[in-house]
């Protein structure tokens, strides 16, 4: 990993997000109950084919759960996790880049996509309480069996309700722009 990646401006390989980094100035602030969820699809994206970086995230709360990407299992490897103890976000980052540049890993000779931190802020991106990229879940928008249905009329309505739940994803909105995906 050449230290001139580690200081540029970071490119996701999602054109939609890369143009709301780009306008907003370099960072992605990310909030809403449905953060994660982002983040799922940003590492998943960032570590695969064709986009083929690495990542690392500094999990600040505890939540990411690495069984969430959906990226083939030889591209775990370039998903670098790391769990500071409270109050030692910065201290981390400053470590964790100095093992990119200069560890023997699995990542070498890959881009440094970014550094993520969940639940604090700092990195190139941020998941927390406060930020101006709001998440949200479309599967809201599905209706919801009204008053006195009937087990019948449930179940014959039981697959397309399904298959409009699946069709549903998540959108991701700001000032700057939006971005919208499925769990496909």
């Amino acid at each position: 990993m050449k230290e001139a990646e580690i200081g540029r401006p970071p490119r996701l390989g999602i054109p939609a997000l890369d143009d709301i980094w780009a306008r907003h100035g370099g960072r992605l602030e990310i909030t809403g109950p449905e953060g994660l969820e982002l983040l799922y699809q940003i590492v998943s994206i960032a570590v695969s084919p064709p986009r083929n970086g690495t990542i690392v995230v500094v999990d600040a709360d505890g939540r990411f759960d690495a069984t969430r990407l959906r990226c083939g299992i030889e591209d775990l490897t370039h998903v670098h996790v790391y769990r500071p103890l409270k109050g030692h976000v910065k201290e981390t980052l400053e470590q964790v880049e100095s093992y990119l540049l200069g560890g023997e890993h699995a990542s070498m000779g890959r881009e440094c996509v970014g550094m993520l931190v969940n639940g604090m802020q700092g990195g190139d991106i941020m998941v927390g309480w406060r930020g101006w990229l709001r998440v949200e879940s479309e599967r809201e928008d599905v209706s919801r069996f009204g008053m006195g249905v009937s087990v019948e009329e449930a179940m014959r309505e039981r697959a397309q309700r399904q298959s409009s739940v699946e069709s549903k994803g998540w959108r991701a909105v700001s000032d700057w722009g939006e971005y919208k995906w499925t769990d496909d």
